[in-house]
């Protein structure tokens, strides 16, 4: 009977996985951490829908290795895809002349001429004011080709970066750089896929590795994984009925629930190994595991659940479907294991108990957490709190080695689009001190200290000696400058194109105040105008501001959590205390990690405290129960020292494959994790005992004077 329960809700399990196997859809861009009420998201999505496209793309390719010819068939390709909105390159560069009042026409001439039955660049070209430094190196060593992205194609990255890539792969291009929003999203789709679908394999190898070690059976260390599989079977098929976009936070569900909830299945198993000989053994150990089992997943969810609280999505579709999935595990693991487990698979083995840690280890320890407790808020500090979507990638990336071409380069890496537009009219036009106004406005913008060029009308209006009133009249009228329209002027509005050598978002904040700071000085264009700024570095500014203030947040909502299941579980505030040292130390000790790694605290970095909290404290409840129960500290530590090690292994072998992760997310993720569980388990083997056994003597010496 119990086997038949076990195997129908196996087969429940895949029916709800396959039901929803095909609702995914993969978000890597930075809007998925975001409500879309977010000021920054709304004013990217404003500009966008005003010009008609939703970002940019930019080719760089070495001069010396690059004809012009070829340069003209790239640039004729990329024009030819579907989602491209408009494309500048050199070859389509154009030399303008001054205004001509009889004809009523501006001259122009290509600065790519056919000479001798070959291509030649004019040289004027690395001068002008307009190309320079956008489509070709001031030295004129790189040439450069900036790619517009029609709206409506911004969340299709991987889509758009492949048919770019086949389409320069087919030109003959060997060697060139892509630089832009859309191909960091790529590169983060690619680590998205990996993680979902390459490296859970690895994940569950490592995981039984340390369990195959503790049972010495390869049947029992499958079975341990489980109740957690089952558990991710269901968690996908959910997440796939309620078409959920993936992002680069919550692909990292599936590997959490695995990696958490086999604990379940090896205590399950650890004890049934202990009954084998006795009456009923599946039944005494179902009666024995399940509170434990069931507390332990309590105070992990407890750890996540305080995400589901904050106001960033990912976060709350992290918490929710983390600690379901947990949950689950948990459920599964009294309810199918039983019917799974048999006799044949498990033998009683004779388990040394564990030695007692040397004196001086204990002290060496004590020492060592006393010293960086004092010194850690000199360290904390120095935490980076900024976020770069390039410093997610390895140093070696591809990704960051485009980057530094093209600022070396080009002397930028991050464009911002600044939209001036009536407040009340429909179209847009200005008078004779509005112009003047705005064009001191763009020798403020060029002031600010990150801003490397400034690109807008008033370049072309210098250049042909036309009017801005009369220019603007003439662009949306005509198609004189093709491309180079939709970048500076719309039906009724213009943005000045402002391009940084600065990527992280404490610079777009800077950056931000200062643009803010420069439109306050023109107080006569603000009553007639509305200022727009946006760029996808002020999303990653907005997203880091939201980390950064629910990370305090969730700190206090987990440990508040925790408290009150300890409180419910011991009914002792002393017990309470005792068991939440470690998890307290933990977290202090996670934020010296980040300081010592410098590793930022960013979108991953800042699930950690809650996680560590979650999973530590199982260790302390474990101890802290057999301590009650013995009175004993000794006894304690020698009852729970194996199962809290082979425990905390198999989450540090689990989290050390991300480790290989070619996103410097994940990476991070691994090292605060694996270190933060090392730790936990040092505490709550060698610190903890040491308090318990100080507070029995302390109670014994109060207890002999009264």
């Amino acid at each position: 009977m119990r086997r038949a329960v076990s195997f129908a809700i196996l087969a429940v399990v895949v029916v709800v996985l396959l039901s929803g196997i095909d609702g995914f859809n993969f978000d890597p861009s930075p809007a998925a951490f975001l409500s879309d009420d977010d000021a920054e998201l709304e004013a990217f999505n404003e500009i966008a829908e005003v010009f008609g496209d939703s970002g940019s793309i930019a080719l760089v390719l070495e001069a010396s290795e690059t004809s012009l010819e070829l340069l003209k068939s790239i640039t004729e390709k990329i024009n030819s895809l579907e989602w491209v909105k408009s494309v500048l390159s050199p070859t389509e560069a154009v030399k303008l002349g001054s205004f001509n009042l009889f004809t009523m026409s501006i001259p122009s001439e290509s600065y790519v001429y056919e000479e001798e039955g070959r291509l030649v660049l004019n040289e004027e070209l690395l001068a002008d004011p307009l190309y320079s430094n956008l489509i070709v190196s001031s030295d004129g060593s790189y040439y450069g080709v900036m790619i517009t992205i029609a709206e409506g194609y911004e969340l299709s990255s991987d889509k758009l970066i492949a048919e770019l890539r086949s389409a320069l792969d087919s030109s003959g291009v060997d060697d060139y750089r892509l630089i832009g929003e859309s191909v960091a999203n790529s590169e983060t789709f690619r680590s998205i896929i990996d993680l979902a679908f390459k490296y859970p394999p690895f994940i569950l190898l490592a995981i039984m590795a340390v369990y195959v070690i503790k049972f010495r059976r390869i049947s029992l260390s499958l079975l341990t994984l489980v109740p957690p599989l089952a558990a991710v079977m269901v968690i996908v098929g959910i997440m796939g009925l309620m078409e959920l976009s993936i992002n680069s936070l919550t692909v990292m569900i599936p590997s959490f629930i695995v990696i958490i909830g086999s604990a379940y299945g090896m205590h399950f198993l650890s004890r049934f190994e202990e009954n084998i000989h006795m009456k009923n053994a599946v039944r005494r150990t179902v009666h024995e595991e399940r509170v434990p089992i069931l507390f332990s997943a309590l105070t992990t969810m407890a750890g996540f659940s305080s995400y589901i609280l904050l106001d960033m999505k990912a976060f709350q579709e992290m918490g929710i479907f983390v600690c379901s999935g947990i949950f689950l595990s948990a459920i599964f693991t009294i309810t199918v294991l039983p019917g799974l487990v048999t006799s044949k698979a498990a033998t009683k083995s004779e388990v040394s108990p564990p030695r007692d840690v040397h004196p001086i280890v204990k002290k060496a320890v004590i020492w060592v957490v006393i010293v960086l407790s004092i010194s850690s808020p000199l360290l904390i500090i120095t935490i980076p709190i900024t976020i770069d979507q390039y410093n997610f990638f390895k140093e070696d990336s591809e990704i960051r080695e485009s980057a530094r071409t093209m600022k070396e380069a080009f002397g930028w890496l991050t464009n911002y689009a600044l939209m001036v537009e009536p407040v009340e009219s429909a179209s847009i036009s200005f008078t004779a001190d509005q112009v003047e106004n705005l064009e001191a406005l763009e020798e403020e913008l060029k002031g600010i200290e990150g801003i490397s060029k400034v690109m807008s009308l008033f370049d072309l209006s210098r250049e042909t000696n036309v009017p801005l009133p009369l220019m603007i009249r003439m662009l949306n009228s005509t198609d004189a400058f093709e491309d180079f329209t939709s970048l500076l002027v719309s039906d009724n509005a213009i943005r000045f194109n402002l391009f940084s050598s600065e990527s992280d978002s404490l610079s777009a904040e800077r950056l931000k105040a200062a643009v803010e700071n420069a439109i306050k000085k023109f107080p006569e264009l603000n009553k007639s105008f509305e200022f727009t700024l946006a760029g996808t570095t002020l999303i990653w500014k907005s997203i880091n501001s939201s980390v950064v203030n629910n990370q305090i947040q969730s700190l206090i909502v987990s440990f508040g959590l925790i408290i009150i299941l300890l409180f419910s579980i011991f009914r002792s505030l002393k017990s309470t205390i005792i068991a939440t040292i470690p998890i307290l130390l933990t977290t202090l000790f996670n934020f010296i990690f980040m300081a010592v790694f410098r590793i930022p605290l960013s979108i991953s970095t800042a699930l950690i405290s809650g996680m560590l909290m979650g999973l530590v404290i199982d260790y302390a409840i474990h101890f802290t129960i057999w301590f009650r129960r013995f009175g004993d500290s000794r006894k304690a530590y020698q009852q729970t020292a194996n199962a809290i090690l082979a425990n905390g292994l198999s989450l540090v072998a689990g989290f050390s494959v991300l480790l290989l992760s070619p996103l410097l997310l994940y990476v991070d993720v691994a090292k605060l994790m694996v270190s933060g569980l090392v730790v936990g388990m040092v505490l709550t083997l060698i610190l903890l005992p040491e308090i318990a056994s100080r507070s029995e003597r302390f109670l014994s010496r109060r207890k002999d004077s009264s």
